[in-house]
């Protein structure tokens, strides 16, 4: 099936997000197209860069971005699609706090500025169904090359993997694996680096709470319904951020452990709406409402 998602939030002191995700096959699934279309001006913060920033290294600012990724892809083989992947973003920051590393302009990104590129991506879906699978595959990978071709301020290389498994293991429960990785080269903006968080991977982080060059996470996730339309999870995740491939260190990798309960709202399609609420180390949680799976 086909969908378009715009999630729009909206504060009384004028904040705002606006999102749109499109998702859309033609020509019976012979081709598709997916993005993202976002607009930011909303508050965020920064801890600075690395895997072990400290708690008092927090300052606010407002992000005011627009960001788009458009992906059209063509079906090569069974479940295989091929095709190229355009990104743009428009970097601004706002009421950036007067004693903070952000005021100086120091850190990479902090002065503002667009990040476009090109890339190619590869996708492998077998997933019985996109909304709540119970089994097969979903695999992508895709690289993305910013730079002044590109009409980029910025130039870096972007390699990102989505690995991701479903296994039936009785009646309607299910086990789910993923693995997302992100490798950049060059010369990234801090707010392009590979993030740590948020609400489908690592969750109880805060999105940005650990971001660099490099990130590793793997998580799984058990689903099982409990009656009528609800359901329950439960999921633990393991990752973390690097400057260099080599540097990560299994010792000092972060972890996540929480619950969730679903309903599902649309039976025909199995889409569900979720509560999470996530756990890490030092202290670290986070409670999401979402519609549809982490992954």
């Amino acid at each position: 099936p086909s969908d378009v998602r715009l999630a729009l939030t909206y504060t009384q002191l004028s904040q705002t997000i606006i999102g749109l995700m499109p998702n859309v096959y033609l020509a019976h699934e012979a081709y598709a197209l997916d993005g993202f279309y976002g607009y930011y001006r909303f508050p965020t913060k920064f801890w600075g860069i690395g895997n072990d920033t400290p708690d008092e290294a927090e300052e606010s600012y407002e992000r005011r971005d627009f960001e788009s990724e458009t992906n059209a892809l063509r079906r090569v083989g069974l479940g295989m699609y091929v095709g190229a992947r355009y990104q743009v973003r428009h970097l601004g920051l706002e009421k950036i706090e007067a004693d903070g590393v952000l005021r100086d302009e120091e850190v990479c990104g902090s002065a503002g500025g667009s990040a476009s590129g090109l890339g190619v991506i590869v996708r492998h879906d077998t997933r019985d169904n996109v909304y709540q699978p119970a089994r097969g595959f979903y695999n992508q990978c895709h690289a993305v090359f910013f730079g002044p071709a590109a009409g980029s301020d910025y130039s870096f290389t972007v390699l990102s993997l989505d690995l991701r498994k479903y296994v039936p293991v009785f009646g309607s429960h299910v086990v789910a694996l993923q693995t997302y990785d992100t490798f950049i080269f060059g010369d990234p903006p801090f707010q392009m680096l590979s993030l740590l968080g948020g609400s489908y991977c690592m969750r109880g982080y805060y999105l940005g709470r650990y971001r660099d060059r490099n990130m590793i996470t793997a998580q799984a996730e058990y689903r099982a319904p409990l009656f009528w339309r609800f359901g329950a999870v439960l999921f633990a995740g393991f990752g973390d951020v690097s400057d260099s491939v080599t540097a990560f260190r299994l010792d000092r990798f972060k972890y996540s452990l929480g619950c969730g309960v679903r309903f599902m709202f649309d039976a025909r399609e199995r889409i569900n709406a979720r509560i999470d609420a996530g756990f890490g180390k030092d202290g670290n949680a986070g409670v999401y409402a979402m519609v549809l799976e982490a992954f």
